[in-house]
């Protein structure tokens, strides 16, 4: 069976009891490690799953480059699906999992590996798990939203009408991926003093850093890993 199971946000113990399970009986776990222009980076899956104590033997690496330029990733992303499928082929018992971090059906390189093994016939199932943004509220305490209060979610790309729509609102704006719109969030911020801003990295993670403060959003070179949570006041 092939199973994409979802890892949290970074902290190791917000993983699914069932999430857990599944990658202790995995033969296999394909997990990503990030490669940019500067190297190979350390891999925050790998990391999580050996705090949890999955064996080494289990962790099957592959590099997964993060550019703009999505051609590399695409190809990872095949790669990997190609050798799910044959492996699966070999040993149709084998019990083989693709991991993601945060939930693997909310802006996860799952969908890519997933239509890829599909395609050659084979049926996938999910684990779901704690998106990002969800762990960055909880932080914050209170409702991300309530009522009839409705949340829009930006993958740090959009145009210059659904920036300003969404700003404009009066709902809660969720950003992801804050580097792909650091300009934009700090140009809204003094545009819009009227909303409030929350801004977040690498939640979970050891070098987390939360604030709530304008000024302090505004001196922050943004990292991949950085989510701002925009709500009216």
């Amino acid at each position: 069976m092939i199973y994409f199971v979802s890892l949290g946000p970074g902290d190791p113990e917000l993983i699914t009891l069932k999430a857990l399970h599944t990658l202790q009986r995995a033969d296999c776990i394909y997990t990503p490690v990030p490669t940019t222009s500067k190297g190979r980076h350390t891999s925050k899956a790998a990391e999580m799953m050996r705090s949890l104590g999955i064996h080494e033997e289990q962790i099957q690496l592959y590099d997964l480059p993060m550019s703009k330029d999505r051609d590399g990733a695409l190809e990872a992303y095949t790669l990997v699906a190609d050798e799910v499928v044959r492996r699966q082929e070999a040993e149709p018992e084998a019990l083989l999992v693709i991991v993601a971090e945060g939930d693997c059906g909310f802006y996860s390189s799952s969908a890519y590996i997933g239509e890829h093994i599909e395609a050659r016939g084979f049926t996938t199932h999910q684990l779901c798990g704690v998106p990002a943004f969800i762990a960055c509220n909880s932080l914050l305490g209170g409702q991300l939203v309530q009522l009839e209060e409705q949340c829009t979610v930006i993958p740090g790309a959009a145009t210059a009408k659904e920036w300003s729509r969404a700003w404009q609102s009066p709902h809660t704006i969720v950003v992801m991926k804050g580097s792909l719109c650091e300009a934009e969030i700090k140009e809204a911020i003094q545009r819009y003093p009227e909303r409030r801003w929350h801004y977040f990295e690498f939640v979970g993670m050891p070098k987390e850093f939360v604030t709530s403060a304008p000024e302090e959003i505004q001196g922050r070179t943004f990292p991949y890993f950085s989510i701002i949570i925009s709500k009216c006041r």
